[in-house]
């Protein structure tokens, strides 16, 4: 019987032995080390959130700053298409009074050779005459200012 009670002594004691040898320990984690983990994580993604947003900012810059550039080559476009418009108009206006003049002094030199003109139609006519000279003069002197802005 002592021989049996110390089999089983001995097979208890070999069973605890094998069961403690299986169990394996589970790593303990401070709450602390989870905690600090936590935080560096919550950090990391503040910086790329801040980087994002430097880069979205940068982009809406750079598209504003496209934006402007493109407003303003219209603007200078449109400027210079106004200032040819204007130089074009000038210089029809002056052929424009030239042929009048050229008309008139036809028509003056035709009616004295038939004698129809009096002397104050002739006046009237040579008025209309110095009248429209003025007026291509005017427009000569605003057609040179214009094509110098050209």
């Amino acid at each position: 019987m002592k021989s049996i009670r110390i089999i089983t002594l001995l097979a208890v004691a070999f069973f605890c032995q094998i069961t403690l040898a299986q169990e394996t320990e589970v790593p303990v984690t401070p709450t602390e080390n989870t905690e600090q983990m936590e935080q560096a994580r919550i950090l990391q993604e503040a910086k790329e959130a801040k980087e994002i947003q430097k880069r979205i900012d940068k982009a809406e810059k750079d598209a504003m700053k496209a934006e402007k550039a493109q407003k303003k080559a219209e603007k200078e476009l449109k400027k210079r298409e106004k200032l040819s418009s204007d130089i074009d108009s000038k210089r029809r206006s002056i052929a424009k009074d030239s042929r009048k003049i050229e008309k008139l002094q036809e028509k003056m030199i035709k009616d004295e050779k038939k004698g129809k003109l009096s002397p104050l139609a002739i006046e009237k006519i040579n008025q209309k005459i110095d009248k429209l000279e003025k007026g291509i003069e005017r427009d000569r002197d605003k057609l040179e200012k214009l094509e110098s802005k050209q």
